[in-house]
């Protein structure tokens, strides 16, 4: 497969489980799961682009200061840098949230289904008795909600960001790069035309 080929390939992927996870924001265990997928695919890209085809490194996507002070007409590359690089961080912000929001609970259920139940035995901090299977209030529950409050609060305001940033980027690829749009976005009988 060419490397262009493997570059749609990785960007349908990653685009679809993003929408995916976007639209699943209220499925729970689902969501996580999508998630973790899109974790991986990140995990890919960021291996390919370090050890992958040179025209493909992760620094050829990046805007420099010099590149920016440069910009005369709305087509420079450097503005669809720009604007991937916010996509980037936002999508960071996105799965690094959700990681922090999920501590790994969704992995953990795939555990749990591969082994034998154990009871589970809570000691209450005034040594009441418990029974096996007994679930105990946390006692800083309330700095747990406020954690998980403005974890919540960032892990949506970065998933709009990124769904913002994501429809400027397609805009503009599609106004000034159309070409390159075209073909990223597997309409048939695009070519990718080298600049």
């Amino acid at each position: 497969m060419k490397a262009f080929h493997q570059l749609r390939l990785y960007h349908a992927m990653l685009a679809v489980s993003g929408l995916v996870a976007y639209a699943t924001g209220w499925a729970g265990i689902v969501h996580a799961w999508i998630g973790y997928a899109l974790v991986g695919i990140i995990l890919f890209r960021l291996a390919w682009g370090m050890l992958g085809p040179s025209q493909f490194r992760i620094g050829r996507f990046l805007p420099d200061l010099a590149s920016l002070c440069r910009i005369r007409a709305a087509n420079d590359p450097a503005i669809a840098r720009v604007l991937l690089g916010g996509v980037v961080v936002s999508l960071l912000l996105v799965v690094g949230s959700g990681i922090a929001l999920d501590q790994t609970k969704s992995l953990n259920l795939v555990a749990e289904t591969r082994t034998v139940p154990v009871p589970r035995v809570d000691f209450h901090p005034q040594g009441a008795r418990m029974t096996p299977g007994t679930v105990v209030q946390s006692v800083n529950m309330e700095d747990d909600d406020e954690k998980e409050g403005w974890l919540q609060e960032l892990h949506k305001f970065s998933a709009n960001m990124m769904v913002l940033l994501v429809g400027i980027h397609v805009s503009y690829m599609i106004l000034f790069r159309r070409p390159l749009a075209l073909f990223m976005l597997f309409v048939p009988g695009q070519k990718r035309r080298t600049a």
